[in-house]
């Protein structure tokens, strides 16, 4: 047998494995790598979370405000500035109190929203608004009369109108009369403003369909009528147009009572830590006969998660002189002097001050993390820039650590359905 040739040393070093020192530098080297990689993967995924949270703060804002500030925008629309001075409004001092005798496109409310003391030890007080006007519909329906009948008054609309098209009515439709329902909801107010230009307002009491559709309004407030008043109504009202005017209050408040309604949202939540301090920006409309700003049940909206403040200010008329054009006046959020003109406009009897006057409104609105994310606030010191401002908000008792984080947004909302209210 022919022995094998011996291979040479540099064929033999190439088929050689790793040596131990190799592998354990290996090793070694390969578990720091890991290490670094592992941390770095780390705090990425925690900067992801943490920004996340503050998007989905910016987002909540972003939406809300949006909201908020279309309805403000829309205070107003087919109403009346402030029933109190209007002289085209009649019948007003017969009015029962409640918020339609203080009937006015804006009503801020300082410090209105409710508050079980999580708002005062963090040294805040949100405001609430009440804004009036059609925020259901932009028709008017064309009114073919209306009739006392001694307890109230019934309003018979013209059947062919664009408005009557609009909401599909139909006399011989079985679901009519809900669709005077959905346009002219029971409670609400009615708005009629006759040939002469001038506005009478009562409450929905009934409705009727088939081909003389009509609208039952309660005797309290009444209609006037003629009989001896300038501004009552006149003959049949033929041709006087007729219109829904809601209010709508805005305000920082928790949902949890209403189960029914948004108990999955707390529930599926609870868990998680501080929900107990969770607020929200909430949406509903108001009985217009009701002296404490009771509201319509069922009609309470979620607008924005995780709301921590809610402020107003306002531009207003502060000088109407004859032959000379106004003067305006600013008043930030948080002046003491806003209710004088901004508050409730029965009881304003300064001749230069009441919504009427008001112009635009200064929104801010401020919501925050759904989670804490610092352990230490941001000392404002003496830097103005920075004190006016709230940028985090403590969930811990008497606004202690840990913090979260808080996104405000603030504009200036101008009221464009009443530019030119200067009555007295």
């Amino acid at each position: 047998m022919t022995a094998l040739p011996i291979p040479p040393l540099a064929l033999r070093r190439s088929r050689a494995g790793f040596t131990l020192v190799e592998l354990m530098v290996a090793l070694t080297a390969g578990l720091f790598v890991s290490i670094v990689v592992f941390a770095l993967a780390k705090q990425g995924s925690r900067f992801y979370q943490r920004e996340a949270r503050a998007a989905n703060a910016t987002l909540a804002n972003v939406i809300g405000f949006q909201r908020l500030r279309e309805d403000i925008a829309r205070a107003g629309f087919l109403s009346t500035p402030n029933a109190s001075r209007d002289p085209q409004v009649c019948g007003q001092n017969a009015w029962p109190n409640g918020a339609l005798r203080s009937l006015a496109s804006v009503r801020i409310v300082q410090g209105g929203s409710p508050d079980d003391g999580w708002f005062d030890t963090r040294g805040l007080s949100p405001d609430a608004i009440v804004i009036a006007g059609s925020f259901q519909s932009t028709d008017q329906f064309p009114v073919r009369t209306v009739v006392s009948t001694g307890a109230g008054a019934q309003v018979f609309l013209q059947v062919n109108s664009g408005a009557m098209s609009r909401i599909r009515y139909d006399s011989g439709d079985p679901d009519a009369v809900e669709l005077l329902a959905t346009a002219f909801p029971v409670g609400r107010v009615l708005r009629i403003v006759d040939t002469t230009g001038m506005q009478h307002f009562g409450v929905v009491s009934a409705h009727q369909a088939g081909p003389n559709p009509n609208i039952t309004l309660a005797d309290s407030p009444s209609l006037n009528f003629q009989g001896g008043l300038a501004c009552g109504l006149r003959g049949n009202a033929t041709g006087a147009m007729a219109n829904l005017v809601q209010f709508m209050r805005y305000e920082l408040r928790n949902l949890s009572g209403l189960a029914a309604r948004y108990g999955a949202l707390y529930t599926a939540s609870a868990d998680a830590p501080h929900e107990e301090a969770r607020r929200e920006l909430v949406r509903v409309e108001l009985d217009p006969l009701s002296t404490t700003d009771g509201a319509f049940a069922g009609t309470e909206e979620l607008v924005a998660e995780y709301a921590v403040d809610l402020k107003f200010g306002i531009t207003a008329v502060d000088q109407v002189t004859a032959g000379a054009n106004p003067t305006l006046v600013t008043l930030d959020p948080g002046d003491a002097t806003i209710e004088d003109t901004a508050g409730d406009a029965n009881t304003i009897l300064a001749a230069n001050q009441g919504p009427h006057f008001i112009r635009a409104v200064r929104v801010r609105l401020s919501t925050r993390s759904r989670e804490a994310d610092r352990e230490a606030d941001i000392n404002a010191g003496a830097d103005p820039s920075i004190s006016a401002g709230l940028y985090r908000i403590g969930l811990g008792d008497d606004n202690s650590a840990p913090f979260a984080r808080v996104r405000t947004i603030q504009a200036d909302v101008a009221l464009r359905n009443q530019p030119r209210a200067y009555f007295q």
